[in-house]
């Protein structure tokens, strides 16, 4: 039995899942977020499989610590991996991955982009998930290395940022010119929609699996008898690096009642 009063746990290879803070907020006012925000070993897309999955264990442990009730892996990244994950800890963790293919096949398309990190294009995991469900349709994947950490940085325009799009997406462009639905296998690409936009707008459907993760939680909660119904929910954001720059977009996403501190980093394989 699910305990109602427990917080919902959030973790993502930095701020990018604010994103899907946003939408728990909105859909689930009276739930506690506890927010990990690992920015200090990100690019997680970078990493190796073995290297994800140690990391991702500490940061889950930290949150099983914390006495959550379930866990939004806001990572596209880590997700890829959630099922090698899952078995380890007592409490359900959500894919954003399962998020966002559940979003092409709901819109019945018959092909998409998906812009990740190299790791999640590398992997097939949103090809996989979507033609478990509808084969015929067509997915496209498209790696980048470094775009999430230029936003990471801060950084949601400017050169340094589509130097990196003309990179990357406009491969995909180029050699897709009819294709105009592009899944945002990321949680920090939500935060570039216009730059996206605006250099390249064959894509007028840009995907967002944020929404849809936070539904599928909210709906397992329900299910289980497991939500929040009173009082006023809190956020607790712990990042490993860069507390101001969470604080900062906090305030432009206009997340509530957060408050903010600097948590231990997990330590990468071999060190």
């Amino acid at each position: 039995m699910l305990d109602a009063s427990s917080p919902i746990g959030v973790m993502d290879a930095g701020l990018g899942g604010f994103t899907v803070v946003r939408h728990l907020q909105s859909l689930l006012p009276h739930e506690n977020i506890i927010y990990f925000g690992e920015g200090v070993n990100q690019p997680y897309g970078n990493r190796t499989e073995a290297d994800i999955l140690h990391l991702s264990r500490q940061i889950l442990r930290f949150l099983r610590d914390e006495g959550v009730k379930v866990v939004a892996v806001a990572c596209n990244t880590i997700s890829t991996l959630a099922d090698r994950l899952q078995p380890d800890f007592g409490f359900k963790i959500f894919s954003i991955v399962q998020a966002g293919a559940d979003d092409v096949v709901s819109l019945g398309l018959s092909e998409a982009g998906v812009l990740s990190t190299v790791f999640t294009a590398q992997t097939g995991a949103y090809a996989r998930l979507i033609r478990e469900q509808s084969p015929n349709t067509r997915v496209w994947a498209q790696g980048c290395p470094w775009l999430a950490r230029i936003i990471e940085d801060g950084e949601l325009s400017g050169p340094r940022l589509e130097a990196e799009l003309k990179s990357t997406l406009g491969k995909l462009a180029a050699a897709h010119p009819s294709l105009d639905s592009l899944v945002l296998g990321c949680t920090h690409y939500p935060l570039i929609q216009n730059a996206i936009r605006a250099l390249y707008p064959q894509f007028s459907r840009l995907i967002d699996p944020a929404a849809s993760q936070a539904r599928m939680v909210a709906e397992y909660l329900t299910g289980q008898n497991a939500l929040n119904e009173h009082g006023e929910g809190r956020l607790r954001v712990c990042a490993t690096a860069g507390v101001d720059v969470y604080r900062r977009m906090a305030g432009l996403l206009d997340l509530k009642n957060a408050t903010f501190e600097l948590a231990p980093a997990p330590v990468p394989l071999g060190k």
